[in-house]
C-alpha cells in the first residue's frame, strides 16, 4: 500500500509540471486516494481492525500532503477561497495526526471524534470547491 501511495504521489508532482489539464488528473486521483483511506478508516472501526485503521490514516495523510503542493489557484479562481483550502489542509493536516494518535493509544472513541473532525474538513473544501 505504501508504494502505491508513493508512485501515486510520484506521478502527482510529476504531473503537476503540466498546469491545469494535468491538475484535474492529479485532483481526481488524489480523491481517489482520500475515497480508500476514508473507506479503511470506516471499514476499520466497523470491524475493529486497527491494522485497517492505520492503513487509512496513512493513506489520507500521503493524499492531504499531494494537496499541500498543488497549485489551487489553477482550479479555484477566488483568493480568498485559496488561502481558506489552504487551511483547510494544514487543518486536515491536524486533525489525522490526533486520529493517529487516537488509535495508537487504543482511545477509539476520541479516535471517532477525530475521525469526525477529518470529514468536517473534507466537506469544508468540498463546500468551497463544488460550491455546495
Amino acid at each position: 500500500m505504501k508504494k502505491i501511495i508513493l508512485a501515486l504521489a510520484t506521478l502527482s508532482v510529476m504531473a503537476l509540471a503540466n498546469e491545469s489539464a494535468v491538475s484535474n488528473v492529479t485532483i481526481n486521483a488524489t480523491m481517489k486516494l482520500m475515497e480508500q483511506g476514508l473507506s479503511d478508516v470506516q471499514s476499520g472501526f466497523i470491524y475493529h481492525d486497527k491494522e485497517k485503521l492505520t492503513r487509512g490514516i496513512q493513506t489520507l495523510q500521503g493524499a492531504n500532503s499531494i494537496f499541500s503542493s498543488v497549485d489551487v489557484s489553477v482550479f479555484i479562481p477566488n483568493n480568498a477561497k485559496i488561502q481558506v483550502t489552504k487551511n483547510i489542509n494544514a487543518n486536515l493536516a491536524k486533525d489525522l495526526e490526533s486520529l493517529q494518535k487516537s488509535v495508537a493509544d487504543k482511545k477509539y472513541a476520541e479516535a471517532t471524534d477525530d475521525y469526525s473532525k477529518v470529514l468536517n474538513s473534507c466537506i469544508s473544501c468540498h463546500t468551497i470547491i463544488r460550491g455546495w
